[in-house]
């Protein structure tokens, strides 16, 4: 059970992020105290999810003064993929990653955003673009093209269309 209000819940942000395996990994960044100077990636024990560490975290955050970064296992949670070995190390280093690169000035865009990622892109891992959307506020629905890599997205046709669709509609309904 979940024992705090909507306060603590404001301060929770959960999104997926892609391991070197394939497997997409549930992660919960927790706000535990306004500017805090650390942030703890905190491994959880086996037969939990984030759902049932959430208020722990959020409890540890605050008594120790930390922000709390957490991460589902391959096959817990709603993260894909079985538990092995060799998954437990991609799923630590897809959450490493994902707390690393969490763009927090995107959270204060205040324009509208449109978002568009290829799902293979071989440079900047998938789980960026997902995290980028995850983080803006006024992220418009993004675009995630299939097979797409680093160099190629430009080729699918769904790119161009879904770029004059942002133009010429939803920025000009976000400026009224």
């Amino acid at each position: 059970d979940f024992q705090y209000g909507q306060r603590e819940l404001d301060t929770i942000e959960v999104f997926l992020t892609k391991s070197a395996r394939g497997n997409r990994i549930a992660c919960m960044y927790v706000r535990c105290v306004p500017g805090a100077r650390y942030t703890v990636l905190f491994s959880h024990g086996n037969a939990v999810d984030l759902g049932q560490m959430c208020s722990f975290y959020v409890g540890l955050g605050t008594r120790i003064g930390c922000n709390i970064f957490s991460y589902d296992y391959s096959g817990y949670g709603i993260s894909s993929g079985r538990p092995s070995e060799k998954n437990l190390y991609a799923d630590i280093d897809a959450a490493w990653q994902a707390l690393r690169t969490s763009i927090e000035k995107v959270s204060k865009i205040s324009s509208p955003v449109l978002i568009i990622h290829g799902t293979e892109d071989e440079v900047i891992d998938f789980s960026h673009g997902l995290a980028l959307y995850e983080r803006c506020p006024k992220a418009v629905e993004p675009l995630w093209v299939e097979g797409a890599g680093h160099n190629d997205i430009e080729l699918y046709s769904q790119y161009l269309e879904r770029l004059r669709h942002f133009i010429s509609q939803e920025l000009p309904s976000q400026r009224a």
